[in-house]
């Protein structure tokens, strides 16, 4: 028991002969321990507490540095029944809107069991196109598990072939049907009606896309009732079935056509990260329009599939990455800085169990083509990491192009592709960085949509971002370095918007316009609207809200950074894009850019950026919580009373009272201000409450005590005294154990009450010296003699009768090792 103690005290896996060592250092500074924890302690709350103040610090240094405080809208805005055009459907059961298609003059919104045919300028119903399921597909799903809200037709791919002719394809009660119909004045007249496997999901929670291209139809959905078998498919091509590395459970969120290509956005289970662990990554892929497959057994498969990485993630040494696509725009094409480029815009979100956050992040087309133009990926083994293919590899004619006839590909060709369908570049963001990240606990970004190259009194063009989330609410914002550079990014929020009544994701945005006007030279344009889709409703609100009575000053209008809005000089008051002469700047102020104006006087906003905090209109999430909640410093006009016209803006809103940096000092503060009191309370408690460095134990860490050791000369003070413990019952155990043996050795004179002279046996001179000449802890039985040979027990109770072996031999002084037994309490 005591040999293992000690082995453990020192070292676990130390040789016998270091063991030895160890034991006799035990036993020569057993005294001095309470000495050494005593510095050791006085030397933590020295020394420990500025460590912990040094890493509070830099934790805190370092959340400043890594993550911004969210940037403030301009104004915060709060819709009544007057400001918004609304269409709720079936108010019995929710519709479940989703799909949004123009026709003209018309919207076309998919639903549950329903086509809405809504006029595009006050969302009034025109026409209904209801087609439900059979009651065989109905009976079949309730008989497979599903539930009855499942068992309905939602419809899901929704697409104008040409003028007067709507293709649908609805869920049809987990069994996909397609219907093309003829569309006239008064009704839809059914034309023909095919499978829709392949082509519309099965599960109407199933993310799926859809694209018409020359006559084709292009889709990306699930081809199998239990959503096992991704597909990307267009009429007889399809993705290889069941391989990870074409598609790992996709989750599709647009679709557009360019060129000779076909894209694809999804967010899917990265196959090259699987050595790893489990990861989700945003991808994009494209086909070739006149991939017509290959020979033999790739007859019905693509021979020019590719797909890669979307990289939208904060730049740093080690990036931060939102991973998760939940919506793209449409192909945007326009001016930045001195370069023109098509853009596709996207959000993205980090994992659920992740910290919560959004981004918007852009694309050039351009990135993206050169990314298939790279270098191909490929694992070699399958525990081995996945690495570039060698160009030397890669066969000729080059796998993923377009090809006159693609069923003439040699197989060195064919096979490549279908093992080697991921790139080694990830496709880069446009700007470097994302254009608007958002942290919140509240919501999450799920729908974009882009107002491209808007332009402003000057001839600068911007894109507008309107982006919705999860929680209801629409975010305006621009990146007001666009027009001057491709690579930087001022990321300005202008409005944060309250549309809904109650909270519930949005999903679907679209901007729609009835008509330019015919006035190039002013650039004067209509509005538009904002369509916003729900599940329970369809929603119009305006592009902008530049007219409104709080903006009443020209400083005030120019701060917006809104490229809709600009004041307007003659008229005095701050006017919109649909205006006449928008474009000369003698007759309109505006800067985007910096949003100050020389020629606009010092009003009440005067702020280049937002992120200074000197733009009042910013609430934290816990001010969203309580939309409506008022204070004496807000300027909120209740918008509900059915006298008032117009949205309600405030543009002087408290700001939030807790930042994190706040948060944090507190915490810092709190910690040190816990560690001095602990520091000042443990060193009086120390003072007065003492040992001295004679009264330590020979054996402190021991859990049983020697009958060597159950006298103490010296005590405790009785302001400290320790209550004595109980008699220990009288049962005594010999224990045979190895012990290191301390020779007698004459003592220095003024060491001679020392803690480590008490274990040395005194000199022969000094052994009847008296009562009080015995060192600390020395004991003498009765009947002890001092001249004996070694046959008896010396002050440690040890057996000394090997220590002669016969009358020539002596052992020597020092330590050696004896195999003793000793009486010990139990």
């Amino acid at each position: 028991m005591l040999n293992s103690h000690n082995t453990n005290h020192n070292n676990n896996s130390a040789s016998n002969s270091n063991y030895n060592k160890g034991h006799k250092m035990h036993l020569k500074s057993a005294t001095a321990k309470a000495t050494i924890m005593k510095h050791k302690l006085s030397k933590f709350y020295g020394y420990g507490w500025m460590q912990v103040f040094l890493l509070l610090t830099v934790l805190v240094i370092g959340n400043q540095s890594a993550w911004q405080e969210n940037i403030r809208p301009k104004l915060y805005v709060e819709l009544g029944p007057e400001d918004v055009l609304k269409f709720v459907g079936n108010e019995s059961v929710v519709d479940h809107f989703k799909l949004v298609t123009k026709d003209g003059n018309s919207l076309l919104i998919g639903a549950r069991n329903t086509v809405f045919n809504l006029s595009i300028h006050d969302l009034v119903e025109q026409q209904r196109l209801v087609w439900t399921s059979p009651e065989d597909d109905t009976k079949m799903c309730l008989v497979k598990g599903k539930d009855e809200e499942a068992c309905q037709n939602y419809i899901r791919i929704m697409v104008v072939p040409s003028p007067g002719r709507l293709f649908v394809c609805g869920t049809n009660s987990f069994r996909p049907m397609c219907n093309t119909y003829i569309i006239s004045d008064s009704n839809y007249t059914l034309e023909a009606t095919k499978n829709g496997q392949a082509v519309c999901p099965y599960d109407p929670r199933h993310n799926s896309t859809s694209v018409l291209a020359d006559n084709e139809l292009y889709s990306g959905t699930v081809a199998d009732f239990s959503g096992s078998d991704p597909i990307i498919y267009r009429e007889p091509l399809q993705t290889e079935q069941y391989d990870s590395l074409s598609l790992n459970a996709p989750n599709f969120v647009s679709s557009f056509t360019q060129g000779d290509f076909v894209y694809f956005f999804f967010r899917e289970t990265a196959v090259e990260f699987i050595n790893c662990g489990k990861a989700i990554y945003s991808r994009v892929a494209r086909v070739c329009k006149w991939d017509k497959g290959g020979p033999h057994r790739f007859r019905n498969r693509w021979t020019s599939f590719l797909k890669s990485r979307l990289n939208c993630s904060i730049p740093g040494d080690y990036p931060f990455y939102f991973n998760e696509i939940q919506s793209a725009s449409n192909l945007v094409e326009g001016q930045y800085g001195s370069m023109s480029s098509k853009l596709i815009y996207g959000v993205f979100n980090t994992p659920s169990n992740s910290i919560p956050g959004s981004a918007v992040c852009a694309f050039a087309l351009q990135d993206i083509a050169d990314t298939f133009e790279g270098q191909f990926k490929e694992q070699t083994g399958i525990n081995s990491n996945w690495l570039p293919v060698n160009n030397a590899k890669v066969p000729d004619p080059r796998p993923g192009s377009c090809h006159n006839d693609s069923r003439a590909l040699p197989d060195p060709t064919l096979n490549f592709i279908k093992t080697h369908s991921l790139m080694d570049e990830n496709v880069p963001a446009f700007f470097s960085q994302p254009i608007l990240v958002r942290t919140s606990t509240i919501y999450r970004f799920t729908q974009i949509a882009v107002d491209a190259q808007i332009k402003t009194p000057g001839g600068k063009t911007y894109d507008v971002i309107f982006v919705g989330t999860d929680h209801g609410k629409i975010i305006k914002s621009v990146n007001a370095e666009s027009a001057d550079s491709a690579d930087k990014v001022t990321s300005v929020v202008i409005e944060e918007i309250d549309v809904l009544t109650k909270s519930e994701p949005i999903r679907n945005l679209e901007i729609v316009r009835t008509m330019q006007y015919d006035q190039p030279k002013d650039g004067s344009y209509d509005d538009g609207k904002l369509i916003i889709v729900t599940d329970s409703q369809v929603v119009a609100i305006q592009l902008h809200r530049c007219h409104n009575d709080k903006i009443t000053s020209c400083s005030e209008c120019v701060a917006l950074q809104d490229p809709y809005c600009a004041w307007d000089k003659i008229a005095g008051k701050c006017r919109s894009h649909g205006a006449p002469r928008w474009l000369e700047e003698n007759y309109f102020y505006q800067n985007v850019a910096t949003g100050q104006h020389a020629a606009c006087p010092s009003g009440k906003i005067n702020s280049k950026d937002a992120n200074a905090g000197e733009q009042k209109g910013f609430r934290n999430d816990m001010d969203l919580l309580d939309s409506r909640r008022q204070s004496k410093d807000q300027e909120i006009i209740d918008n509900i009373d059915k006298n008032f016209e117009g949205p309600q803006i405030s543009a002087d809103i408290i700001n939030a009272q807790y930042t994190v940096e706040t948060l944090v000092m507190a915490v810092l503060a709190g910690s040190i201000f816990s560690l001095l009191v602990g520091f000042f309370t443990g060193y009086f408690c120390g003072r007065r409450c003492h040992k001295d460095e004679d009264d330590n134990l020979p054996y402190p860490d021991t859990e049983y005590e020697y009958f060597e050791q159950r006298q103490n000369v010296n005590s405790f003070p009785s302001s400290c005294r320790i209550q004595q413990e109980p008699k220990l019952l009288p049962q005594v155990e010999e224990v045979t154990y190895a012990e290191p043996v301390l020779l007698p050795q004459p003592p220095p004179p003024n060491k001679m009450h020392s803690p480590k002279n008490t274990l040395r046996k005194p000199p022969m001179h000094q052994m009847h010296q008296g009562p009080n000449s015995e060192t600390l802890f020395q004991f003498q039985p009765d009947g002890y003699n001092t001249q004996q040979s070694y046959r008896g027990r010396d002050n440690f109770g040890t057996l000394r009768s090997h220590q002669v072996m016969g009358d020539n031999y002596r052992r020597g002084d020092g330590f050696s090792t004896t195999r003793s037994v000793k009486k010990v309490y139990l």
